[in-house]
């Protein structure tokens, strides 16, 4: 803000001062923090990712099911050797896992399924309304404009 704008407004001297070194940092999720030196007087905090989003993400999901392996293969009886009892754990979480997303595809390639019979439905029955191609009877090269001017003609 300038001095005489300042004034005008009638606000405090220090309101007329920029800030000299003022941007926006990415928020601190799993970031290295360090100090630069702008000025010796000031120091900045720079705050700058260390990972991506996707394998962090990807490290999670490996952590929790890990974790669950090992719960579940808790669960097995004592008689049963760990080993044994974490393959069958596992094999069983992932036969669920399978499961479940193949039942989520296929429920929405049947959701999308009936929408493309529906469509198709509604245009075999208003085959006026679905299609939006020119009757025949004007010009496809025709002028906008002119095109406006003749419908203008036509109501009045």
């Amino acid at each position: 803000m300038i001095p005489a704008a300042a004034a005008a407004l009638q606000l405090p001297p220090t309101a007329t001062r920029r800030r000299t070194c003022f941007f926006l940092a990415p928020p601190p999720s799993t970031t290295l923090l360090r100090y630069r030196n702008l000025n010796p007087s000031k120091r900045l905090l720079v705050v700058s990712s260390s990972q991506s989003n996707f394998s962090k993400a990807v490290q999670t999901a490996w952590r929790v099911g890990k974790d669950a392996v090992d719960a579940g293969s808790s669960l097995v009886p004592g008689s049963v050797p760990r080993p044994v009892a974490r393959i069958g754990v596992t094999f069983v979480a992932v036969s669920v896992a399978l499961f479940l997303l193949k039942s989520v595809i296929s429920t929405a390639l049947f959701v999308l399924a009936m929408m493309g019979l529906i469509y198709f439905g509604f245009l075999v029955m208003n085959p006026k309304e679905g299609s939006r191609v020119n009757e025949g009877d004007t010009n496809p090269s025709e002028d906008p404009a002119e095109e406006a001017r003749r419908i203008m003609e036509k109501y009045k």
